[in-house]
């Protein structure tokens, strides 16, 4: 009994890989390919479906049937997190169907493709550009889309690891005690990301960039540099009046005047 059990558990399973190893080297009848990659496609067999697509693909691209396969053989692709070939197969398809209903998803799903291939902020980011340029598209094409709020997230995210970027390779800058190096990347970094996220904290390593710089001068060059630093550091108190940095902010800036104070008495002694 327990045997014709098992059996009865496993059959469909075994009848399932028999009817798709045939269909693999069946290639006399590629439109029964065509059909068994469309059930596996329904089925979310994405493996399976891309596979078969691949192969009916080229007899399929003279019937009625072509459209469907290259938007189901794309989404399969993307599924089965080969995001690269899913982006290329995505973009034919808006390539040879420009007018069909699923290429506004089609240019959706191309957006995500380079967005799922864009790495953390410390990595090469050449596919974030792309995928900016990609959001970009979409929105002109397709501004009140349904997908415009995720593919508007999406771009913001991106974005923000490019800020992320900018700003780690600067702070390195001042982590090294490379205050003149520090302060050129803080600054190129304002003027390439206006109204970035990181501008508390960018402002603030400015700050102490410059206050570290004038305290470690010689005594020469301490005067002029603790003036720009003080300055730094004020504005940074009235753009961020409730920042985690204030504190700190202070103290720098009572060293500051200090410094200041003291070259004053001692060039009025």
């Amino acid at each position: 009994m327990r045997k014709y059990l098992i059996l009865s558990l496993f059959l469909p399973l075994l009848i399932a890989c028999g009817e798709y190893q045939k269909a693999l080297n069946d290639v006399k009848h590629p439109m029964h390919q065509y059909h068994l990659a469309e059930k596996y496609f329904k089925q979310k067999k994405y493996a399976r479906a891309a596979r078969l697509f691949e192969l009916s693909q080229e007899a399929v691209s003279q019937t009625p049937q072509y459209q469907r396969l290259k938007y189901m053989y794309a989404v399969s692709l993307f599924h089965l997190k080969q995001y690269l070939s899913a982006g290329f197969q995505f973009k034919a398809f808006t390539q040879l169907f420009p007018k069909s209903s699923k290429t506004e998803e089609a240019y959706y799903y191309m957006v995500r493709c380079y967005y799922e291939l864009t790495p953390e902020y410390y990595r090469d980011l050449t596919y974030g550009e792309k995928m900016l340029k990609k959001s970009e598209l979409f929105l002109n094409r397709y501004p009140n889309s349904k997908y415009a709020p995720e593919v508007k997230k999406m771009a913001a995210d991106i974005i923000y690891r490019f800020n992320k970027k900018d700003f780690e390779h600067a702070k390195l800058y001042y982590d090294l005690g490379y205050y003149k190096a520090a302060i050129k990347s803080f600054n190129n970094f304002f003027a390439d990301h206006p109204g970035s996220p990181l501008k508390e904290d960018a402002s603030y390593y400015l700050f102490l960039s410059e206050a570290d710089l004038a305290l470690n001068s010689v005594a020469a060059k301490q005067a002029k540099r603790a003036a720009e630093a003080i300055k730094t550091g004020e504005k940074f108190l009235k753009e961020f009046p409730g920042s985690r940095y204030g504190k700190s902010v202070k103290k720098y800036l009572s060293k500051l005047k200090k410094l200041q104070t003291s070259e004053i008495t001692e060039k009025s002694s």
